[in-house]
């Protein structure tokens, strides 16, 4: 699950190497990054092939069971670009990383003002057309107060764009302007959708 900046993502820890990874990461600064497999099959494999960009996070909730066990709540600070894995001291693994900054448009943020209405006015539409326990409202209420196009299109692609692969696009994408353009493509794709009253998989 690729983790956007400024959203929040829940994650239950139980696999040994990501619970010391968890231990240490609180003992620490409680940043840790997720990264995304190249390929679901590298799910059961012990150093699978990890796709290059990936969401550093901040941990801000933290549950610990007697087991071990944990529960988390991290909150994406950046994008970065993982290089050479540094040699094995730990259970998990480890990167030398590259924090990425976002790409802007001649013109800067200003630039993007018409599409960032656009977008605006589709989450207002997904809120009306989906229940109040949905989160949409909120979403477009937020949406509403916010300024930074680069936040918004995070904000709201964490909440609509649920296919992990389209995610991850999101997440390595560091054109603001194609970005925002995916996430409205994907809320547009949405409101349709539900105006037409059909299941989204159909």
């Amino acid at each position: 699950m690729a983790v956007l900046p400024g959203t929040p993502t829940p994650f239950h820890v139980f696999e040994p190497r990501y619970r010391a990874l968890v231990e240490d990461a609180l003992r620490g600064d409680r940043v840790l990054a997720v990264p995304g497999l190249v390929s679901k099959e590298g799910a059961h494999q012990l150093h699978p092939p990890l796709l290059p960009v990936a969401g550093a996070c901040l941990i801000e909730k933290d549950e610990r069971y007697e087991d071990g066990r944990f529960d988390i709540v991290v909150r994406g600070i950046a994008r970065v670009r993982l290089h050479e894995e540094l040699a094995a001291v730990h259970p998990y693994r480890e990167f030398r990383a590259e924090i990425l900054e976002d790409v802007w448009p001649a013109g800067g943020p200003d630039r993007l003002q018409p599409e960032l209405e656009s977008l605006r006015q589709l989450v207002y539409q997904l809120a009306q057309r989906l229940p109040s326990e949905s989160g949409a409202p909120a979403l477009a209420e937020a949406v509403a107060q916010m300024r930074d196009p680069s936040q918004i299109a995070d904000l709201v692609a964490a909440a609509a764009v649920s296919e992990p692969e389209a995610r991850q696009k999101v997440l390595e994408q560091l054109d603001v302007a194609r970005r925002l353009e995916m996430v409205l493509e994907e809320v547009a794709g949405v409101v349709l959708v539900l105006s037409k009253g059909q299941n989204p998989r159909a």
